[in-house]
């Protein structure tokens, strides 16, 4: 009896080793399973990589050789597609410390380019300009250059057995940039080609550019207690029971002073405004409130917004879009000039549909471009567009807005609302061109309704 117990102990322990080892080979098993499917995820965003290169070299060459509109369409919008995937491959790659910022901006560029003929050539510009043709074959010879480096670092990965995962935990574990390893040292030979390049200058035609912002200045810049005073009388009817403090300053496009107004009585959230060093405009301000059920609609919440707006001497805006969250109404109002739709100008109000309370202010875009402009008249009639309107498009609404366009161009624009089946849109066309400038699908999601009157 004592000669089977002494052996109780010992098989216990050797149960417990076969299980740690089975636990240990288990784990073992699923880590290398992990680090496989890791390894084959990584070699497919590298030989897509390779292969979206070698689809925009062949496209840009095809660009400066074709002939027909239909053609050249086609193989510009196969260079954007193309762009857009060699983009998120690279982002897929575990390359975090090295630094890619030449062959990211060579990318950048291509697809500005792209995107720019294209929008010329769909609306019959005619064909590209020698500026236009060079800037082409200058893309079409460095990203043939990149292709190359690509493919002699897929031949050394591949005769090698080069692991990327290797790459990843080395760089996770040391935290620095590697040294000595050939993936690494692949990308940055093919980076340290794209620095030596010049800067292709893109011109007007083929780059995006920002808006013209406003000057705004004020004979001298406002006092921190002048903002005070400024942000208290702004957000409450009866200011004086309140007191604000500075929170921070911003900087920036806009230098703000960042001003908390403390609650008072049964109020429980601060109210925080920003307001312009430079003339004392209120450029943002929010109120944090859970609301918990919504006892007014969106048309009463509108009425509320216009409210809130006419009293701080805010007229002639048009609500564009009305969106229902979480029991708070959201606003994106435009205002007009006579009857054209200023959208860059555009300023956002978050109201709580519980009791009406403004929550929310977003005016940073009406402070920045707001202005008289010199508007031209349109040169297409709305009966001329309602005639080149697909059919397929139950009109709603046809109405002058002003826009900016893909390349930061304001165009004077025909806007139009419309549903197809269950989906809803704006289209804004060009008023003298007529052409389609920017297609929006605006269906709602799930509680969110867009005003068109």
């Amino acid at each position: 009896m004592k000669k089977w117990k002494q052996w109780i102990v010992p098989g216990i322990l050797v149960i417990g080793l076969i299980s740690t080892g089975v636990w240990g080979y288990q784990e073992s098993k699923i880590r290398q399973n992990l680090q496989n499917r890791a390894e084959s995820q990584y070699q497919k965003s590298f030989y897509e990589l390779t292969w979206h290169l070698d689809n925009i070299s062949g496209q840009l060459a095809q660009t400066l050789i074709n002939s027909s509109k239909e053609q050249s369409i086609l193989s510009i919008a196969t260079i954007w597609r193309q762009v857009f995937a060699a983009q998120a491959n690279i982002g897929s790659l575990p390359l975090a410390y090295v630094s890619l910022s030449n062959t990211e901006k060579f990318l950048s560029d291509t697809g500005e380019v792209a995107s720019a003929l294209l929008n010329q050539v769909s609306q019959g510009e005619g064909g590209f300009d020698k500026k236009s043709s060079e800037i082409i074959e200058e893309l079409y010879n460095r990203s043939k250059s990149m292709k190359e480096d690509l493919d002699k670092l897929g031949a050394k990965i591949l005769n090698k057995e080069l692991s990327w995962t290797q790459v990843e935990v080395a760089t996770i574990t040391t935290n620095k940039e590697l040294e000595d390893n050939t993936i690494v040292d692949g990308f940055e030979l093919m980076e340290k080609k794209m620095e030596e390049y010049p800067e292709i200058n893109l011109g007007e035609n083929l780059s995006a550019v920002e808006p013209d912002a406003k000057k705004v200045r004020g004979k001298e810049n406002i006092t921190q207690e002048e903002a005070k005073k400024i942000a208290l009388s702004w957000w409450y009817p009866d200011s004086s029971k309140y007191k604000a403090k500075l929170a921070y300053e911003g900087i920036g496009d806009i230098p703000t002073f960042g001003l908390e107004i403390l609650p008072i009585g049964e109020e429980t959230e601060p109210v925080y405004i920003d307001v312009s060093k430079l003339d004392g405009a209120v450029v943002w301000a929010m109120k944090r409130k859970v609301v918990e059920k919504d006892n007014i609609d969106l048309n009463e919440g509108e009425r509320r917004v216009q409210t809130f707006l006419e009293k701080r001497n805010y007229n002639n805006f048009t609500v564009v879009q009305v969106q229902k969250q979480d029991n708070t109404g959201i606003y994106t109002l435009a205002p007009r000039q006579e009857d054209v739709l200023l959208y860059p100008d555009q300023i956002k109000l978050q109201i709580a549909l519980d009791n009406g309370e403004i929550l929310g202010y977003e005016g940073t875009n009406y402070y920045m471009y707001h202005k008289k402009r010199e508007l031209s008249k349109a040169t297409l009639s709305k009966e001329e567009l309602r005639k080149q309107i697909n059919p397929n498009l139950k009109v709603e609404l046809i109405r002058p807005a002003l826009i900016v366009n893909t390349w930061g161009k304001e165009v004077l624009t025909w806007e139009v609302r419309g549903t197809f089946s269950e989906e809803k849109f704006i289209i804004f066309y060009n008023a003298n061109t007529g052409g389609e400038e920017v297609v929006t699908r605006i269906t709602p999601p799930t509680e969110s309704e867009f005003n068109v009157a």
